[in-house]
C-alpha cells in the first residue's frame, strides 16, 4: 500500500474513532466527511445541548467541525482540531513521521517551534 492510501486509511480510522464517543451534554452527532478525490476529511458535530442558567430545560443549536484533515502535496495538515488528545499525536503513534505532519491552524511562526513540519 502506497503512503498516501496509508494515510487516507490512518485519518478516516482517526475521525470514526472521535465519531464513536458519546457527547455528554446534549443529544449531539457526529457525521464524518470523507472526500478522497481531494482528500478532505472532517468530523462534523451538531444537534442541541443544554444552556442551563434560569431556563434548565433550554438548549441550544450546536453545528461545526471538531475536526479538518487534508492531504496536501503527500504532508497531512491538520487544519482544525477539536479533540483533548491531539490528532497530530495520534497520527505520531499511528508510525507518520512529525515532518509529514503540518499543524495548519497554528501560524507559520509558531510551526517553526515544533517538531512537525512548517509546510
Amino acid at each position: 500500500m502506497d503512503t498516501k492510501q496509508t494515510y487516507r486509511r490512518l485519518i478516516e480510522e482517526i475521525i470514526i474513532g472521535h465519531a464513536k464517543v458519546p457527547y455528554a451534554f446534549g443529544d449531539i452527532q457526529f457525521e464524518t466527511v470523507f472526500d478522497r478525490e481531494q482528500d478532505r476529511y472532517l468530523l462534523m458535530i451538531l444537534g442541541r445541548e443544554k444552556v442551563g442558567g434560569d431556563f434548565p430545560n433550554t438548549t441550544r443549536r450546536v453545528h461545526g467541525c471538531l475536526i479538518h484533515i487534508d492531504i496536501i502535496d503527500g504532508k497531512i495538515w491538520v487544519q482544525r482540531d477539536g479533540t483533548e488528545e491531539g490528532v497530530a499525536n495520534q497520527l505520531v503513534e499511528a508510525g507518520v513521521p512529525k515532518e509529514h505532519i503540518v499543524l495548519g491552524f497554528r501560524s507559520p511562526e509558531f510551526r517553526k517551534i515544533t517538531d512537525f513540519a512548517v509546510t
